[in-house]
Parts: C-alpha cells; structure tokens; sequence
C-alpha cells in the first residue's frame, strides 16, 4: 500500500498560493528598492546643487542665477517630497506582503508537521501490519510441522 497524505491537493494549492505571494514580495521589494534608489538620487542631486549654490555665492551671481537655481531647488524639494510619500507606500505595500507571506510559511509548516505526523501513524500501522502477519505465517508454519 502507498502513502497518501490525504491533505495532499489542498497541500499543493496552499504551496501555490505561497508561491504567488512569494513572488508578490519580490516585486515588492523590488518597488521598494527602486523607488528608494531614486529618493537617494534625488537627494544626492539637490545636496550637489546645495554645494553648486554655496560655490557661486561666494563667487557672485545675478539675481536671475538665483531665481533660477531657487526655483530648480523648490522642484526637487516637491520632487522628494513626494518620493519619500512613494517610499513609504512601497514599504507599506512590502510590509503587507511581507506578513502575508509569513502566514503562509506558519500555514505550510503546519500541512508539513501534519504530514509527518501523517506519515509516522502510517509507518507504525504498516509495522504493526506485517508484524500481524508474520506472526501469522509463523503460526501457520508451526501448525504445518505439527502434524
């Protein structure tokens, strides 16, 4: 007789759905990765026209210049202003995930534990069976060279 864990189809679709949430994560993270990447950009970026700014007030630099570089320094302003919104949605979003994808690795780990328990009731009825019928054949045996 072969093994069968009896929750097996319901084992696979919930490693299935572990899968899928899986890679949901990934891309998650991935988002997360690429959106903090270009918050780190942009931050970079207004610090080298921080430095540009402080260069050329030392030097000197028409009314114009400053409008302009002041008007430039606003932009990103709102440009990271709205990347670190970004940034804290896509770490939301991949905390969500994150936790789902935890539950489903709590879930999985019990299927498996009730798999093995499974299994180990099935190993013991097996023994249990041949023992039963060895003794059987034994006795059959002992009976057959008694007469």
């Amino acid at each position: 007789m072969v093994y069968q864990f009896k929750f097996s189809k319901i084992m696979s679709i919930k490693e299935n759905e572990k899968e899928r949430i899986l890679n949901e994560y990934n891309e998650a993270v991935e988002r997360f990765e690429t959106v903090g990447q270009r918050l780190y950009d942009a931050l970079k970026h207004k610090e080298q026209q921080i430095e540009e700014y402080n260069r050329k007030m030392m030097n000197g630099m028409s009314i114009t210049e400053l409008k302009q570089v002041q008007a430039f320094l606003d932009r990103t302003e709102r440009l990271i202003e709205g990347l670190q919104k970004e940034v804290i949605s896509a770490r939301q979003y991949m905390q969500t995930k994150q936790f789902l994808l935890q539950e489903k690795n709590i879930e999985m780990k019990k299927y498996e534990k009730m798999k093995a328990n499974d299994f180990h009731i099935y190993q013991e009825i097996q023994k249990s069976t041949e023992a039963k019928q060895m003794d059987e054949i034994s006795l059959q045996q002992y009976m057959l060279k008694e007469k």
